[in-house]
């Protein structure tokens, strides 16, 4: 006979108490930052990109690029800065929601949180590509092969460019790389993944056998 009281629901799993560690409070106060540091960054992009994309098709044509080339070339831009920064703006909402979860011992937040902090950085990397070096981007493509052309629309779009929304992106979106490989880090480090194992089967075992 078995000495313990027998489990009310079979190989259901049980909550053990720990303390949480270090590391997994920081890495929920990183996540915390990086999506307000996000935020900041994509509000900044999405504002920004009315008038970035007015002023480059404004200097194109005074550039020699015809109208409707311009508009061409404008439309790709604005569909690519209005996407980056839609998306920088999701990944942010999604670290601040996430948050409470790490804290709070899920391990459904904590995967996210690493999936989250990996398309973030992924995403980094396209918005400093936008803004910061945009300039070499080919967004004459799809138009008459014309070295020209590219050439005036690289011109156009580095004066289009504001300095304060590349300082501002590249800056921010640096420091929120950083935050996120931290974060990364924090997680998968051997005292968060035995913090997170908040679940046991529990089995009643019998003495003498």
């Amino acid at each position: 006979m078995s000495s313990q009281p027998p489990d009310p629901i079979e190989d259901e799993p049980v909550i053990i108490a720990r303390r949480r560690p270090e590391t997994v409070t920081l890495a929920g106060v990183l996540l915390f930052g990086c999506g307000a540091v996000g935020l900041i960054a994509a509000l900044a992009l999405l504002v920004g990109a009315g008038s970035v994309v007015d002023a480059f098709r404004s200097r194109a044509i005074g550039l020699g690029v015809s109208t409707g080339e311009a508009a061409q070339v404008a439309d790709a831009l604005r569909t690519t800065l209005m996407s980056s920064g839609s998306g920088a703006l999701a990944l942010a909402a999604l670290s601040l929601l996430l948050t409470r979860g790490v804290l709070r011992r899920s391990e459904a937040s904590r995967i996210g949180a690493l999936v989250v902090a990996g398309a973030a950085l992924g995403c980094s990397v396209v918005r400093t590509s936008v803004t910061a070096f945009g300039q070499n981007v080919n967004w004459a493509a799809g138009q008459r092969v014309d070295p020209a052309l590219s050439g005036q629309v690289a011109q156009a779009f580095s004066e289009a460019m504001p300095s304060w929304l590349v300082g501002l992106g590249g800056g921010l979106t640096d420091l929120q790389s950083l935050g996120y490989i931290a974060v990364a880090a924090l997680l998968i480090a051997p005292a968060s993944r035995e913090y997170f194992r908040t679940r046991v089967l529990w089995y009643a075992q019998d003495p003498l056998a």
